[in-house]
């Protein structure tokens, strides 16, 4: 009889406690991180959310559009006018690459041609006045009968491939695309004679890891090996070529998020930082080099916060 009554009283220990449990695990407070993020980069920050929230089941990351108020956290890319004060944590690199179509009718010359840094600026950057003056003496462009596409907004790439050139943003040629850096690409299969600059993310599918049909990366004057690399028209090849190498011609900016000083969000980026990185290659980024990394960790490390 003892031994029932101990049995049973064991058994209604055992029932008050997983009760007692889930209405502490019910009434604690749940961490909300709210985030903005652009199109560009929205499928490698989902997959961030998605790996965090299950390692962190009391973590809720939560995404919003940008103009419903303050978010937490938001997608930013690398500006050569720098972060303006702002805490900022770069979380990744991408790459940018001139691009057209087959269907241009340049496309021969341009196939046959090595573009340098000379070319390019020419190409895609109006000239100043003298230039101008000493390109008509020399005769009409051979790029006369392009039509340079460029983006506006500022998380576009067109603010990092002027600065690696030494340009603004005012000075490109050709007209310029209000919206997501996609639209580019819709420009150029519109508009045969469309040339334009783009993140590998949209050049290449994503699922097959190759080139997106009709698509032709512009050939750039880079050594012969790493220009084989490139014709392979493969994203993962492209992508080991830029991390391991000295690649000249290709602007490499970061991405990061700009972000609200509390522990949850530092915990988050830390987690991204450190951990997030297997999943850059994914979608179509590159990680950051070793130097980067080091910075930013030792960066959020000196955070010491509280919610």
């Amino acid at each position: 009889m003892t031994t029932i009554r101990y049995y049973f009283r064991q058994i209604f220990i055992m029932v008050l406690l997983t009760v007692f449990s889930s209405s502490y695990a019910a009434d604690k407070p749940q961490k909300v991180i709210t985030v903005t993020i652009p199109k560009f980069g929205r499928g490698l920050v989902e997959t961030w959310i998605k790996k965090y929230t299950e390692a962190y089941p009391d973590v809720h990351v939560r995404i919003v559009e940008k103009n419903k108020g303050q978010a937490d956290l938001e997608f930013v890319s690398e500006t050569p006018e720098g972060d303006s004060g702002e805490h900022i944590t770069y979380v990744g690199r991408y790459a940018l690459l001139p691009v057209t179509t087959t269907e241009n009718p340049l496309y021969e010359r341009l196939s046959r041609k090595r573009l340098d840094e000379k070319d390019l600026k020419d190409l895609f950057f109006q000239k100043d006045i003298l230039q101008k003056v000493e390109n008509e003496r020399e005769g009409i462009s051979p790029y006369e009968g392009l039509t340079v596409y460029s983006g506006t907004s500022r998380i576009s790439g067109a603010n990092a491939f002027a600065s690696y050139f030494g340009c603004q943003t005012s000075q490109f040629r050709g007209k310029r695309i209000a919206g997501d850096d996609l639209y580019l690409l819709t420009a150029i299969n519109k508009d045969h004679t469309g040339i334009t600059f783009n993140n590998l993310a949209y050049i290449f599918d994503l699922q097959n890891r190759s080139l997106k049909p009709r698509l032709f990366l512009i050939p750039l004057d880079i050594k012969r090996e790493q220009r084989d690399v490139l014709d392979n028209g493969n994203l993962d090849e492209t992508l080991q070529l830029l991390e391991n190498n000295d690649v000249a011609l290709i602007p490499l900016p970061k991405v990061g998020f700009t972000y609200n000083d509390r522990t949850s969000v530092v915990d988050f980026l830390r987690w991204i930082v450190s951990e997030g990185q297997q999943f850059n290659h994914r979608f179509g980024f590159l990680t950051l080099d070793e130097k980067s990394l080091r910075k930013e960790q030792r960066q959020l490390d000196g955070n010491l916060l509280t919610d």
